[in-house]
This record gives C-alpha cells, sequence and structure tokens, in this order.
C-alpha cells in the first residue's frame, strides 16, 4: 500500500515537474525567438483570415498561386492605403497645431488664475514650460510618427516576412492538413480535419469579427464627433476604432485624445463632456451586443484569462502582442475543449455556459485527403 501511495506521489512531483519545465521553456522560446515567431504567427492568422478568398478563386478556375498573388495584392494595396491616410491626417492634425497651442495657452492661464484666486498658489507649477516642451515635440514629431511606426515595423521584419508566410501557409494549406492527419494517426480521420477546420474557424471569427465591429465603431465615432462639429472627426473616429483591437485599454487611449482635443479647441465645457458620454455609450453599445453577437460565443474568453493574455502579450512582444495573445488564447481555449480530461479547463476560460449538445453534421472529407496517401 505504502509502495503505491509512493508511486502516486512520485508520479504527481514528475508531472508537476514537467508542467514547469515546459511552462519555462515555452517562455524562454517566446522572448529569445520573438523576431522568427512574431512574423510567423502573424502570417499565419493573416493566412487563415485569407483562405475563404482564395478557396472561392480557386472555385472559378484560377490557379492557387494566382489566387494567393491577387489576395497578397489587394491586402497590400488595403494596407497601403490605410498607412496614406493615417499619414495625411496626422500631417493635417500637425499643422492645426498652432491654433490648439493658442486655446492651450489660454486654458492654462485659467488655471493658474484659478489656483491662485482660490488657493493662493502662485507659480507653483510651470505650467508655461510644459506648455512650450509639449508642443515643441508635438511640432517636431508629429509628422514623422507614421514614418517610425513602419521602419520599426520594418526592424521586425514584419513588412518582409509576413507576406512570405502568408504565401506559403496558403500553398500548403493542404499539405500541413494531411500532415496532420498523419500525425494523429491513432485518432479518426474526420475527428482530426474537424479540429484544423474548428481552430482556422477560431481564428477567422476572431480576426473577421474584430473587423466588423471596428467598422461599426468608426462609423458610430464619426458621426458622434461630426455631430459635435469636432475637428478631425474623421481621424479621431477611426483611430478611436482602431485602438478597440487593444482590450480594455485601447478604448480608453481611444476615447482621451479627441476628448482632450475638445476641451482645447471649444469654448464650452459641453462638449468634452458630450464627447466622453458618447464614447461612454458607444463602448457599452460594443461591450454588451456587438463584440458578443459579432465575435460569436465561440471566440470569446475570460475576461481574466483576456486580461492575463493581454499583459502576457505586452510583456513579452509590446503592442503586437497585446494583439495577437488574444486569438493565441482562444486557440488554447478550443484545444483544452477538444479532450474530455481538459474541457474543464477550456469552461474556465470561456465566459458563457454552453448550451445543450446538438447533434453535429457529418463531416466530408476534403477531396485532397484519400486513404492510400494516409
Amino acid at each position: 500500500m505504502q509502495e503505491t501511495q509512493k508511486t502516486v506521489t512520485y508520479s504527481k512531483t514528475m508531472t508537476a515537474a514537467a508542467v514547469v519545465v515546459l511552462a519555462t521553456g515555452i517562455i524562454l522560446l517566446l522572448i529569445y525567438a520573438k523576431s522568427l515567431l512574431m512574423p510567423l504567427i502573424t502570417g499565419a492568422f493573416l493566412a487563415m483570415l485569407m483562405v475563404p478568398a482564395v478557396t472561392r478563386m480557386e472555385l472559378y478556375n484560377i490557379p492557387r498561386v494566382l489566387a494567393i498573388f491577387i489576395a497578397l495584392l489587394l491586402s497590400t494595396v488595403a494596407f497601403m492605403g490605410i498607412g496614406w491616410f493615417f499619414g495625411q491626417q496626422i500631417s493635417n492634425f500637425s499643422q492645426d497645431l498652432s491654433g490648439v497651442e493658442i486655446q492651450f495657452d489660454t486654458f492654462i492661464n485659467n488655471i493658474s488664475v484659478f489656483l491662485e484666486e482660490n488657493l493662493g498658489m502662485k507659480d507653483a507649477l510651470n505650467f508655461k514650460s510644459i506648455n512650450d516642451k509639449i508642443f515643441l515635440f508635438l511640432k517636431e514629431n508629429a509628422t514623422n510618427i507614421s514614418s517610425a511606426a513602419f521602419s520599426t515595423l520594418g526592424s521586425l521584419g514584419l513588412l518582409i516576412l509576413i507576406p512570405v508566410y502568408i504565401f506559403m501557409f496558403l500553398l500548403y494549406r493542404d499539405h500541413f492538413t494531411v500532415f496532420a492527419v498523419r500525425l494523429f494517426n491513432n485518432h479518426p480521420q474526420a475527428r482530426v480535419i474537424e479540429v484544423v477546420t474548428d481552430l482556422r474557424s477560431v481564428i477567422q471569427k476572431y480576426i473577421l469579427g474584430m473587423l466588423k465591429v471596428m467598422v461599426i465603431l468608426a462609423i458610430l465615432n464619426i458621426i458622434a464627433l461630426s455631430a459635435l462639429g469636432i475637428r478631425h472627426a474623421l481621424f479621431f473616429g477611426i483611430f478611436a476604432a482602431m485602438m478597440n483591437v487593444v482590450p480594455y485599454v485601447g478604448p480608453m487611449i481611444g476615447s482621451v485624445l479627441p476628448i482632450l482635443f475638445a476641451l482645447l479647441t471649444k469654448d464650452s465645457l459641453f462638449y468634452p463632456l458630450a464627447v466622453f458620454v458618447c464614447f461612454t455609450i458607444i463602448q457599452s453599445i460594443e461591450g454588451n451586443y456587438l463584440t458578443p453577437k459579432i465575435v460569436g460565443s465561440n471566440v470569446n474568453i475570460n475576461p481574466i484569462i483576456s486580461l492575463v493574455a493581454l499583459l502576457i502579450g505586452s510583456l513579452l512582444w509590446g503592442v503586437v502582442g497585446m494583439i495577437l495573445f488574444i486569438p493565441l488564447a482562444a486557440i488554447i481555449k478550443k484545444l483544452l475543449e477538444l479532450s474530455p480530461s481538459t474541457e474543464v479547463y477550456g469552461f474556465l476560460m470561456g465566459e458563457e455556459v454552453p448550451s445543450l449538445a446538438k447533434p453535429k453534421k457529418k463531416l466530408k472529407l476534403p477531396r485532397f485527403i484519400r486513404k492510400d496517401k494516409i
């Protein structure tokens, strides 16, 4: 009896040690292989997003290589268009800083007078020096923000490697599926294909859902800011919508800029308060309706897990990690749900109580997988 108990204890200890070693190895790999894994994972996610478009073109007898090239070309044009748009908007914003600086001077003088008359604080804080430093920095760097962002991405190898990875993942996607089937040959072939399809669906639903949510948020933000007469409403609206990709922190950053701009450029406190109320209402709509309905419950993960993934991604890979680690957590949740022994941990990562299981439709095996090849 004691021998059996010792064996069980030893087995549990070895399992715990193996988990610790594995977790440590994964963390070290994420840190030291950052330049390799970041573009690789980004390319894999974007390739999964582009699979439906490439597949649809292939149905019209367009060769796979040509279909991938067309999809990449359109994506590159769209990316360059977004970069050009923000470059123009930032340039226009930098040209408008002179007028904003005058308003900021008035605002600072009013604060100084209020502190001196009511609290007896005369020159307690050197507001003028702060003012000069802020606007000197903005004027010198505002026109270089977009180019600096692109050069940062380029230094990481993203702009060069991501299209290459996307092309390869799309070109050999059938080969990867056959590899998965052969690797897990002790599992039913249909089940392995189902898992691969589900993982691809997780990424597609997350990215497409977030893009749809961003478009809706951008429209609502622009309408609200334009109705209030806030200058650069187009830029602030789209910027706030794009910042929504970064959970929790992004919406706050996206709303602070237009609120401060309204405070400095309008002659009434009504406008910054109105911007705050509008953005609060829009974010409530996004959090309670848009994201749950559009992104889908299959991708949603627990807010605590989202925050942990966000912090880990920020710590290891910066802003890019904050974006990538959320869908990675969704993939881990999906993988945990596949095995009965780990399904409870997948449930823990989720945020909704699963409904009664419905019978799954019979899977049809893809044409490229034949029994003689496996």
